[in-house]
């Protein structure tokens, strides 16, 4: 998935599709937030707004799985979830009682895990088969789970659950969630602007006193997240299985929930490591967006994050390249889904002189004006909604992917030569100057409606920071506009050679049905394949979900986001739209089964 779609996905999670707005007049081009560093390395980037007594905050790390130690996939993303169980002061009635506990709990791990190493020798050797079943445990490792358990239930008293949460709540909080990328950890929230200052003393207490509260409960609630995101979606595997096939080398083809295997032999003393190196104050961005005033922000920033010390380990560097394919690559699976085609190629990093190219390569090819859209849907009707390109430039490297979903009656081995027949045009064709206006035209529009949203331009500071530099938000729509016919063609010569190509076609599984709803079917269409399968995971918490308070709070939200002009893009619609009916029909199910049982 590009990085463009990651941020609106993690946007959605978090619902915050319904962020405020702020009016733009049409001089304005570009966004300059002010930016300040602490003593401790720490940078801020503040953008002022007074339209509304609100503030969008965040607290970005320079860590995704990328960063993964080898053997220890996953732990990026599983150390995010422990931030939020809380600190030495918050999320707890009584620390020192409680640290007692988790250093017993902590010993009783390391003879477990010696015990898990012996019964990896057995499976090894063929006596077990899965080191994760109760059934197959050693009589040594049942007994130590069963003292373990009662370790964790003596803990439960001292517990404070969502003590964070609900800090932030009760006074105005919203939308307060976080996400893993490959290349990312981003906190964020919602405030209204008198309460700023709990932001920062919550936030900096985070940076610098978590701990490892109930590490081995949210571990096994990991393994969970994975069940229902990867193992339990239609093509959850089988992306997963793309990703590792295109990136042969680079860690951006380890999974960001990680393997399984691996995730399972994370230790708490693993995590806290891990937490000294990469939650430092140096490596960090705190972005702030809303009704503030910037020197009041900046010595706030000093009181509560200047008082924490510069990281002493120093993060690795990300060294190793992918190589360069010497022959195409192909995956063929079978699911429970509408037959697929993608076509990815390895493209550049974000900041390359030749991503702005690419990018209006791959508006050239989307859209209901696109050309693919002409060939595969109104002419040879071999496609289902809107095939999709997209250049996804990320913070080490890239890649260019096009999606389509088949129509009963072609396959998809037709479609993708269609799709390469259309490639070859742009080789030596010609390019006309209506197409290549019409990208710029859009371009110039996105570029200042991006800019509306305070926590859309939150999501963008921190991550663009991040990744290359903040004022890629600025210059990006210049470098597009500076794109010529020729600067296509040349980027369709030195990406799209064949022989470095890697193809996923997906047929419907014998015997299984495609997607069972059309509509959805038709909204996930335009949308890449690891996309599709985190708005399908949504739609099936939603569908399981119990907590009547939170879907009435997420369909406030999402209807106020739907009826305010720019909240939502066109293309995101119909999939807002679904995942509102479906917070309506599971509140429905539940508000009668609860009369019900009157």
């Amino acid at each position: 998935m590009t990085h463009r779609w990651k941020v609106m996905v993690l946007a959605a999670a978090a619902g915050l599709l319904f962020a405020s707005a702020s009016p733009l007049t049409a001089a304005e081009k570009g966004v300059q937030p002010r930016v300040e560093k602490l003593d401790n390395g720490l940078e801020l980037l503040l953008v002022e707004r007074h339209d509304q007594p609100t503030v969008a905050g965040c607290l970005a790390f320079d860590v995704g799985s990328v960063n993964d130690p080898r053997g220890q996939s996953g732990i990026a993303h599983l150390f995010e979830h422990m931030l939020f169980k809380g600190s030495t002061i918050i999320g707890t009635t009584d620390y020192e009682a409680e640290k007692k506990l988790i250093e017993e709990q902590e010993k009783l791990r390391v003879r477990m895990n010696l015990e898990m190493d012996n019964m990896r020798v057995m499976k090894r050797h063929g006596k077990i088969s899965d080191v994760l079943d109760p059934a197959q445990w050693t009589p040594e490792y049942t007994a130590m789970k069963k003292t373990f358990d009662a370790l964790v239930e003596k803990q439960r008293p001292f517990v404070k659950n969502n003590e964070l949460f609900n800090l932030y709540t009760t006074n105005g909080g919203a939308g307060l969630n976080a996400g893993t990328s490959e290349d990312f950890t981003i906190y964020f929230v919602q405030l209204p602007s008198n309460k700023l200052e709990l932001f920062f003393w919550l936030e900096s207490d985070r940076m610098a006193n978590g701990i490892m509260r109930e590490f081995y409960v949210e571990r096994d609630n990991v393994r969970e997240e994975r069940r229902l995101r990867t193992d339990s979606t239609p093509t959850g595997k089988l992306d997963e299985a793309f990703e590792a096939l295109f990136w042969q080398s680079h860690p951006y083809g380890v999974p960001v929930l990680g393997w399984a295997s691996e995730v399972e032999s994370i230790t708490a003393q693993d995590v806290r490591d891990f937490y000294k190196i990469y939650y430092a104050p140096n490596n960090a961005r705190l972005v702030l967006v809303g009704d503030f005033d910037s020197n009041k922000v900046v010595e706030l920033a000093k009181q509560y994050f200047g008082r924490i010390p510069r990281g002493v380990t120093p993060p690795a560097p990300i060294i190793t390249e992918e190589p360069k394919p010497i022959a195409e690559r192909r995956l063929h699976g079978e699911a429970d889904t509408n037959p697929s085609v993608s076509i990815r190629y390895h493209t550049v990093a974000m900041g390359h002189s030749d991503e702005a190219a690419l990018d209006v390569l791959a508006q050239l090819l989307s859209g209901k004006t696109g050309r693919l859209y002409k060939r595969l849907v109104t002419k040879e009707e071999a496609a289902m909604g809107q095939p999709s390109a997209s250049n996804g430039s990320r913070k080490y490297a890239g890649y260019f992917e096009i999606n389509v979903t088949v129509k009963e009656g072609k396959t998809p081995e037709q479609v993708e030569q269609m799709v390469l027949e259309e490639i070859d045009k742009l080789r030596e064709g010609e390019i006309t100057d209506y197409e290549i206006q019409k990208v710029k035209n859009q371009v110039l529009a996105s570029s200042v409606q991006r800019l509306r949203s305070n926590t859309g331009l939150m999501f963008q500071l921190a991550v663009y920071d991040l990744w290359y530099d903040w004022t890629y938000m600025n210059e990006s729509p210049e470098r597009m506009l500076q794109v010529t016919a020729d600067d296509v063609r040349r980027m369709v010569k030195a990406y799209f050679d064949p022989k470095t190509r890697t193809v996923c076609i997906y047929r419907t599984k014998s015997g299984g049905t495609k997607d069972e709803d059309p509509e959805l079917a038709a909204a996930l269409a335009s949308i890449p394949g690891d996309a599709q399968a985190m708005i399908k995971a949504q739609l099936a918490k939603i569908k399981e979900s119990n907590d009547l308070e939170k879907l009435q709070r997420g369909i406030t939200q999402m209807e106020v986001s739907l009826s305010t002009a720019g909240q939502v893009p066109d293309e995101q619609k119909k999939i807002a739209n679904i995942m509102l009916q479906t917070m309506k029909s599971r509140l429905a199910e539940l508000e009668a089964a609860k009369k019900e049982s009157k």
